[in-house]
């Protein structure tokens, strides 16, 4: 399972997203027929580029009677979505699973634009401080060396060492501030392409915090996925054989897959859960005693609730420090080259003097 990227194209934003699902959702909790639900939808679009794209899922849906054929096929929803569908249908809850998918992606949408308002502003002080640099080293430095030339003074050694200091300083730090700009404007291009998210999430993976970040978010969806399935009547094997699928992080894949096997080798539950380290120890001691009572989808369930809001928390934490550290690195920088060009006019000033 998975999405085979028919009809590849850009995936759509995290907010229109959310308002797909939460839409389809509502079709759903009002008893209307899937196929006659989207046809309502498509009717009520008025841009033609996303009228004609909805339309596509709509035809899909008629023909096949599937919602998960039909986002899996058109290609420009994200594939947590498009797995997590499937599983709504196959458990018989792709109502409820729908309405959950909106509010993930409603609070994807704020983090996003939370992150983009914390870095905007740096971003922007970084481009200003280039135009600075560049009007300092490039016109106003110069100036100031011609008109001490024409006075027909001779600059001390230890003025004159600082002059050269101050510009060498200068032509750095704008040649390093270009630089940034390159690498940040390369690194937006890159992650939006398929290939470029991809790798760039393996890069992240290896950062201590958003490791850790990584692992709670693969554990709120693998124990959601369980605990939807279980409660449905499904075997545990066969919600361990579509949970791979849900969680992005490569690390957290390969121990749900490394859970599965061990399942079928005979291994208990628990166990396995304790072994691959999907969870801390307090939560696996859990498990253990939901499995002896046989409420496992109720302990998952809960499990999931718990770790999707200590995910809230370290992504709200994590922003809240974006803004202040960029802004205080930025002006340890601006301070410094500030210093590194008034040093040399204080010293032609002083000379003049």
């Amino acid at each position: 399972m998975g999405n085979t990227g028919k009809g590849k194209q850009g995936k759509i934003p995290a907010g229109e997203t959310a308002m797909f699902c939460a839409q389809v959702s509502l079709i759903l909790k009002a008893g209307i027929p899937i196929y006659d639900g989207m046809e309502t939808l498509c009717e009520s679009i008025e841009d033609e580029k996303s009228q004609e794209a909805f339309r596509k899922i709509s035809n899909i849906v008629n023909e096949t009677g599937s919602l998960y054929k039909a986002v899996e096929t058109v290609g420009f929803f994200p594939d947590y979505m498009v797995n997590m569908i499937h599983i709504g249908e196959e458990a018989g809850k792709l109502d409820d699973v729908l309405e959950s998918l909106s509010k993930y992606y409603e609070r994807e949408n704020s983090v996003k634009k939370a992150v983009q308002s914390a870095v905007m502003y740096p971003m922007i002080l970084i481009l200003m401080m280039s135009v600075v640099i560049a009007v300092l080293v490039g016109k106003v430095m110069p100036v100031f060396e011609q008109v001490f030339e024409n006075l027909g003074t001779q600059m001390s050694a230890s003025g004159r060492a600082i002059m050269s200091f101050g510009m060498a300083a200068g032509k750095v730090a704008l040649v390093l501030t270009i630089l940034l700009l390159i690498l940040v404007i390369a690194v937006y291009i890159f992650s939006k392409t398929s290939q470029g998210e991809k790798k760039l999430g393996d890069i992240y993976g290896k950062i201590p915090f958003l490791k850790v970040l990584n692992t709670k978010i693969a554990a709120s969806r693998f124990a959601s996925v369980i605990s939807m399935m279980l409660s449905s009547g499904y075997e545990l094997e066969h919600a361990l054989e579509m949970a791979p699928d849900i969680v992005s992080d490569s690390l957290a894949k390969a121990k749900i897959e490394e859970c599965g096997e061990l399942v079928k080798d005979g291994v208990a539950f628990p166990e396995a859960l304790t072994r691959i380290q999907l969870f801390s120890l307090l939560h696996a001691r859990m498990i253990h005693v939901g499995f002896k009572a046989g409420q496992m989808d109720s302990v998952m369930q809960r499990l999931a609730k718990i770790y999707e809001e200590e995910v809230n928390e370290a992504i709200a934490r994590l922003v809240s420090f974006i803004e202040p550290t960029l802004v205080a690195v930025l002006s340890v920088v601006i301070g410094g080259i500030l210093v590194s060009v008034m040093l040399p006019l204080a010293s032609i000033m002083s000379s003049i003097g």
